[in-house]
């Protein structure tokens, strides 16, 4: 059942769970197949002094791992109807490591309604323990 319904007013804010950015999940995620010979691959996801020589501080967890946050949180609030036509477009802003938690944010910035349906804008970020946001952005999704 979706959380956002026709009643949620502009500026209502949302908060997802903690999500633990693991290098188990790292690895998974950016270290190629695990059968292959020299798993987990060396890149800047997987290897300290690989991410250095490219000029990172850290490792960098894929950003594909946080989006995957804020979609979940997405389908949270708009249940069905944001598989069917939801849309974010985020810019990460700030390096994620292996051991980091991340909390995924939404609020409603506007909110449009035409007939039956009810289109709704809504600012995306998470930040991690320290409270710095690492990934920002808007997303749209609708409920009828």
């Amino acid at each position: 059942m979706a959380m956002i319904t026709g009643d949620t007013s502009v500026t209502r804010e949302f908060t997802g769970n903690w999500k633990a950015v693991t290098e188990e999940r790292v690895f998974a995620f950016s270290g190629g197949f695990p059968d292959d010979p020299g798993w987990p691959k060396k890149n800047i996801h997987t290897d300290l002094e690989f991410a250095r020589s490219c000029g990172l501080p850290t490792r960098a967890a894929s950003g594909a791992m946080f989006e995957g946050y804020l979609a979940e949180l997405m389908t949270e609030l708009f249940g069905e109807q944001w598989l069917r036509g939801g849309t974010m477009t985020l810019s990460f802003i700030a390096t994620v490591d292996c051991g980091d938690r991340l909390l995924p944010h939404a609020v409603v910035r506007s909110k449009e309604p035409n007939g039956s349906v009810v289109r709704f804008t809504v600012d995306v970020w998470c930040e991690n323990q320290h409270g710095t946001k690492v990934v920002v952005g808007t997303a749209q999704g609708s409920i009828e």
